[in-house]
């Protein structure tokens, strides 16, 4: 068991983001560009115990078809407990790597929370983007304008119980134009066609992080068309800074 299975980390997911309005806006206003009579399917990389489906049943108004992927044993049993009545739901324990999922197999893959945790997070992103048939919606590592580096977050501090030792994980903080490069060059080979970011300075990073730097989030929603060869995008911030630098990149020949 790693730091993710351990009762405090559980036992928040057992009762939260679970409701539509557990949703971050930095979740909710991506989504809101998916056409929903679109999405039947959702793959959720990093789905704890499963409270998202009933989050994307509220939102698609509809059973959708739902598949959970965890790295973690014991929160994949608590999911298979909680719908163990449900057909329209199922949860597979995972490694890193690559997923055995063929070629657009679901119309919306989902990941949140995840790969800020993951220093395999091109891996992940080139996959999820894979198996997408339409959309797929990313929670980035953290971004900012300086190097690369490792912070520690304490998951005892972040999601408070009766457990007393600290439980540190790493939280990785990329360079955004790096990122920003890479991410063009994964959607030109996954023929992402239309792409909408948001863009933000975390909240938590003192409080959680003992970070005094400023580090940011992005969140983003891809899209797939046919017949279209340039990468259209929105970037939803109010920070001069960052739309130049995302003109720069995606602008570019």
């Amino acid at each position: 068991m790693t730091q993710w299975g351990k009762k405090n980390v559980v036992s928040f997911y057992s009762n939260n983001r679970n409701k539509m309005q557990h949703l971050y806006d930095s979740e909710k206003k991506p989504l809101s560009f998916v056409n929903k009579k679109k999405v039947k399917s959702v793959l959720d990389y990093g789905c704890a115990v499963g409270g998202f489906y009933l989050i994307f049943k509220k939102y698609f108004k509809r059973n959708i078809s739902y598949l959970g992927l965890d790295t973690e044993q014991n929160v994949i049993n608590s999911a298979k407990e909680k719908f163990r009545r449900n057909d329209n739901v199922k949860f597979l324990k995972i490694k890193k790597g690559k997923l055995n999922i063929k070629n657009k197999k679901y119309d919306l893959s989902f990941s949140t929370g995840v790969l800020n945790h993951n220093n395999d997070y091109k891996k992940i992103i080139s996959e999820l983007l894979r198996v997408s048939s339409k959309y797929t919606f990313i929670d980035s590592p953290r971004v900012h304008f300086g190097k690369d580096f490792i912070g520690k977050l304490n998951l005892s501090n972040r999601f408070p119980s009766d457990i007393t030792s600290n439980n540190i994980v790493n939280n990785y903080t990329i360079n955004l134009k790096n990122y920003l490069s890479f991410l063009k060059k994964i959607f030109k080979q996954n023929n992402i066609t239309s792409v909408v970011f948001y863009y933000g300075n975390l909240p938590y990073k003192k409080k959680y992080l003992k970070i005094n730097k400023k580090i940011s989030f992005l969140t983003f929603l891809t899209m797939k068309e046919k017949n279209i060869k340039k990468i259209n995008y929105k970037i939803l911030t109010k920070e001069t800074k960052v739309k130049k630098l995302f003109k720069d990149i995606f602008d570019e020949k």
